[in-house]
């Protein structure tokens, strides 16, 4: 037969009230005395916390003493409520004393009050002095500057490194890999390097012709396009548009991979992430850039020449 045993709630209602927290409160002779017990604890604590605040608003006595001996539990909630109402004697000039504290009490008394009454050891703060956040400001940005070029170094030496940490592999470096960001990273930027270069080209005929015009020198637009295009923008503008249409690509697919924890699958596999996601990318970035430069150089020449015949 299934019995079926009642919750006794009169039962459980009276061992919280046994266990409820208590401060017997008396005055003699200027001396206020509070004597603690039950369990103060954070399940406990709110049920004395409105007669704390009432002693704490008392006034006239000249020392508190806080009598600890009968307290059944504490955690950092009870000690900071004690911590509290010796705080708010302190700070009326009252002597407080503590007695019968066991050693758990004092270490919590201790760390609360630590926690509660931690001051900057700076002074007040006074009016702001431009020379010193000026330089205060600098030295900030030399630190950071110093930061990030150890990052640089860090992640170049893991770069180059890193395609040699593979566990288990003796031969790290994927040509296939290679190959696939070359011809993604290289081959695909080949329209729009070669139409901004062909751009720019013109626009440094069209322009140097018009001047040197007035000098009866067009014949030296020529020169000028040559020398302009070959030493100076062509590789120039070719590392801009790769920096900005590979590198914002390289920075998307490596952080949509890392949401997606596929950098840590890498890992638990015991493949090096350094060596598998940037090291292919670092080489087919140092084998396209110098061909795409020349493919530059060609088309803005070809710009310059169009725009000088016309």
């Amino acid at each position: 037969m299934l019995t079926i045993r009642k919750r006794d709630a009169s039962g459980e209602a009276a061992k919280d009230a046994e266990h409820r927290p208590r401060v017997a409160v008396g005055e003699e002779g200027g001396v206020l005395g509070c004597a603690f017990s039950g369990v103060w604890t954070t399940r406990t604590v709110a049920a004395v916390d409105a007669d704390m605040r009432k002693i704490e608003q008392r006034s006239g006595a000249k020392q508190l003493m806080l009598d600890l001996s009968h307290i059944e539990k504490m955690d950092t909630a009870g000690a900071w409520l004690i911590d509290r109402l010796a705080s708010a004697f302190e700070k009326k000039g009252v002597e407080v004393h503590l007695q019968g504290q066991s050693e758990i009490a004092s270490i919590l008394l201790g760390a609360v009050g630590d926690a509660v009454r931690r001051e900057p050891e700076s002074g007040p703060a006074g009016p702001p002095n431009i020379i010193l956040r000026a330089l205060e400001l600098v030295g900030r940005r030399v630190y950071e500057m110093r930061d990030d070029f150890l990052a640089s170094m860090n992640i170049l030496g893991a770069t180059i490194r890193g395609a040699q940490m593979k566990l288990g592999r003796g031969h790290a470096v994927n040509p296939a890999a290679i190959f696939n960001q070359i011809d993604r990273m290289g081959v695909g930027a080949i329209p729009v390097v070669v139409l901004m270069s062909a751009i720019v080209g013109a626009i440094v005929a069209q322009q140097g012709a018009y001047q040197l015009s007035y000098f009866g020198a067009n014949i030296f637009v020529v020169d000028l396009v040559g020398v302009l295009i070959l030493r100076e923008l062509g590789v120039l503008m070719t590392a801009i548009m790769l920096a900005g249409r590979s590198g914002s690509a390289i920075t998307a697919e490596i952080g949509s991979m890392k949401m997606r924890e596929e950098v840590d699958a890498l890992k638990v596999i015991g493949l090096n992430p350094i060596g598998v996601l940037v090291f292919p990318r670092l080489v087919a970035l140092v084998i396209g850039l110098p061909c795409l430069t020349i493919i530059a150089n060609f088309a803005a020449l070809a710009g310059g020449i169009v725009a000088a015949w016309l």
